[in-house]
């Protein structure tokens, strides 16, 4: 009987070492091509580790793998497959002298491999010292230069498609900060009191967006989306949407107009099962044309009382399913001392204990609201707050009319219920 072997570095999956002849591990060369082109589509970290990481533990020979990047005096684990302990699951620091493999390999910036079969191999990025990928074997390490050159391409390449991501994140929350600033700036500019705030619910950016943008004679748009989906992958598609928005909006005749150019825009990089929600206003003097895409209502707050505005919720952007309908806008007078409200549903859906409770938002508001925007914006959501936190990303936009425009006198009210 051959004699077994318990030893196996910390982390990795227990894998009893049999000594005698293993065949050594191989890394087809269709499997490098398949995982270099989806590391090529890979928009954030967690992509790059799916990109790759399940097509290494399909292989033979593969118990677990796992991607690690270097952060300060840890090598902090992007990804792993195949493994059952909490010590490689995803966020989790590995010290740099834990003395394991794949720290090893980041600390060193060296190839590291452990044992003859089963074994443990890890690949350093390249350069820098910037992290490293792991695999653990059944089998004996890959023991000729061209099989070691194949896992050092992969490497390099996850490694260039994890440092891409990261300059991509940061460039989509500069954004995001630049887009928050010019949603409030624009109204403001046009004599309006507003209040903008975008609170991510996974990270630093999500899939929430504001746009404000100058139409026509004077006039301003208020858009707010809310991408199906949360953190980077929800962020990129949400500075889609409002990279539409701006583009569209100078040219479009209304609210629904816009929704259905925006649309048109954004259809073919919509991913399956995914859609947008969107209501879009267009401000000019005191009349609001209203439309919405799937959305929540907007609030009017007067001295009358806070009510909703009664617009036909028309379908989602995007919908896969979607029957192509028209959506419809509705018209209404804003008075110069109320107070027009926009939401996403990371508003109203709110985290309980028992599960997620929906408030309604008229209950969030006072009418009659003669203070700062800014006051009341933190009003509502400590009171969104007080029910539980955020399910969603949320995203508020308030906006008070300016006092001196001029008031039509055809104006007529009828649409606040």
């Amino acid at each position: 009987m051959a004699r077994i072997e318990g030893v196996a570095p910390a982390g990795a999956p227990f894998l009893p070492q049999r000594v005698g002849p293993v065949e050594p591990f191989s890394l087809p060369v269709s499997l490098l091509l398949d995982a270099l082109e989806a590391l090529v589509r890979a928009e954030t970290a967690s992509a790059v580790a799916s990109a790759c990481l399940p097509l290494l533990l399909d292989e033979r020979g593969v118990r677990g793998c796992a991607l690690v990047q270097r952060h300060g005096r840890a090598a902090v684990v992007v990804g792993s497959a195949g493994y059952d302990c909490g010590s490689m699951e995803a966020g989790v620091p590995l010290p740099l002298d834990a003395g394991l493999p794949v720290t090893e390999a980041v600390r060193t910036g060296r190839l590291v491999v452990r044992g003859g079969g089963p074994s443990w191999v890890a690949v350093p990025f390249g350069e820098r010292r910037a992290g490293a990928l792991l695999l653990s074997l059944t089998s004996a390490p890959p023991d000729s230069p061209g099989e070691l050159a194949r896992l050092h391409r992969l490497a390099r390449a996850v490694g260039d498609a994890l440092r891409r991501t990261a300059e991509q994140e940061e460039a989509v929350v500069g954004m995001s900060v630049v887009a928050a600033h010019l949603a409030a700036s624009c109204p403001a500019a046009a004599g309006h009191d507003v209040a903008v705030r975008l609170l991510p619910y996974d990270g630093r950016v999500g899939g929430d967006i504001v746009v404000c943008e100058q139409g026509r004679d004077g006039a301003t748009w208020l858009v707010v989306a809310d991408v199906c989906g949360a953190g980077m992958a929800g962020a990129l598609t949400a500075r889609g949407v409002g990279v539409a928005v701006s583009a569209l909006a100078p040219h479009a005749a209304g609210p629904e107009d816009l929704l259905a150019g925006v649309e048109r825009a954004i259809r073919s990089t919509i991913g399956p099962g995914s859609f947008v929600t969107a209501v879009a206003v267009l401000l000019s003097g005191e009349r609001l044309n209203v439309a919405s895409a799937g959305h929540p209502v907007p609030l009017v707050l007067s001295a009358a009382g806070v009510g909703p505005v009664l617009v036909e919720p028309g379908e989602p952007l995007a919908l896969e399913t979607g029957t192509g309908c028209v959506r419809r806008a509705t018209s209404l007078v804003l008075p110069a001392d109320a107070v027009l409200l926009l939401h996403t549903d990371g508003l109203t859906d709110r985290s309980t204990p028992l599960g997620t409770r929906g408030v309604d938002p008229v209950d969030l508001v006072p009418g009659g609201w003669a203070g700062d925007l800014e006051v009341l914006a933190d009003l509502v959501l400590a009171g969104a707050q007080e029910v539980g936190p955020a399910g969603d990303d949320t995203a508020l936009l308030l906006v008070r009319r300016s006092r001196i425009l001029a008031e039509r006198p055809d104006a007529q009210d009828s649409t606040v219920a």
